[in-house]
């Protein structure tokens, strides 16, 4: 595991405990299935060039009245090139690994920078060793040169 995948985990994995503590409080919530959302961080806002801003939810029909401590965010419509990580999520860096370093490069697609996202449904346990989760990355039909 990485010194950055093991930074993560002591960032998102406690803002994931303390979403699910809250998760029963979000209205009009459709589903059960739960979202982390990686977005770029503004540049303003950044302590270095590549800081992330990861965001932990649910969807919801309406986002009209969000829990105090919460924030409602719209993941905009686009591609999104879907990978399925098997195993305990301590493992997910090799996914995503796979998803930027050998499979993105191969494609005709490039990194949109709007969202990454990450699904959690029926078929995730953390630690289970036959967990799913799904990794969509936002992509856009590479630009070919003349």
């Amino acid at each position: 595991m990485s010194a950055a995948t093991v930074g993560c985990f002591k960032v998102i994995g406690p803002l994931w405990d303390k979403f699910i503590k809250r998760a029963s409080e979000v209205p009009d919530r459709i589903g059960d299935a739960m979202f982390g959302v990686i977005y770029g961080r503004p540049k303003k806002e950044r302590s270095h060039p590549h800081q992330l801003q990861f965001i932990a939810g649910v969807s919801v029909s309406s986002a009209a009245a969000i829990p105090s401590g919460m924030v409602a965010r719209t993941v905009p419509a686009g591609k999104f090139a879907v990978f399925v990580h098997r195993g305990p999520i301590k493992t997910i860096g090799d996914t995503v690994r796979e998803a930027y370093r050998v499979w993105l490069p191969q494609s005709g697609y490039e990194h949109a920078e709007m969202a990454d996202v990450e699904l959690y449904d029926r078929r995730f346990r953390v630690d289970g060793a036959d967990s799913e989760m799904e990794y969509w990355i936002s992509v856009t039909e590479r630009a070919t040169t003349p």
